[in-house]
């Protein structure tokens, strides 16, 4: 009989490929699933209201209006923007800053309905007026 000690084993590792899987169909999933938008190209202070308004959907055309009146559309300003905007005349959303005096802004309503614009949102927070 031999009773000499066997040899130590070497232990066995797990292997790491289904922890590697599954982190990358975590990734894939946040990629697939994640909206991707672009930045606004001002920023602005909304005008409040008592109700809030349904969340913007996508595909919709977003213009932005800043204090002084400047509205700004798809990567252009001013004059630009408003005949862009002009060249299609469907539904608009409109995220005007609060501070912009009413004047100016009934001036810039005002050259919209002029340019074909009658379809125009304006985008609220909801809290006390």
């Amino acid at each position: 009989m031999n009773f000499a000690p066997l040899p130590p084993r070497k232990p066995i590792r797990e292997s790491v490929v289904p922890m590697i899987n599954v982190v990358f169909l975590l990734l894939i999933f946040f990629l697939m699933s994640a909206q991707i938008a672009p930045p606004d190209p001002v920023t602005i202070t909304p005008p409040m209201a008592q109700h809030a308004d349904q969340p913007l959907a996508a595909g919709e055309r977003v213009a932005w209006l800043d204090a002084q009146g400047v509205l700004y559309a798809q990567g252009v300003t001013g004059a630009e923007a408003l005949s862009l905007l002009s060249a299609d005349p469907g539904p608009l959303i409109l995220r005007a800053d609060a501070a912009m005096p009413a004047a100016l802004f009934a001036r810039v309503l005002q050259d919209l309905g002029a340019a074909g614009l009658e379809d125009v949102t304006l985008v609220a927070v909801a809290g006390a007026p």
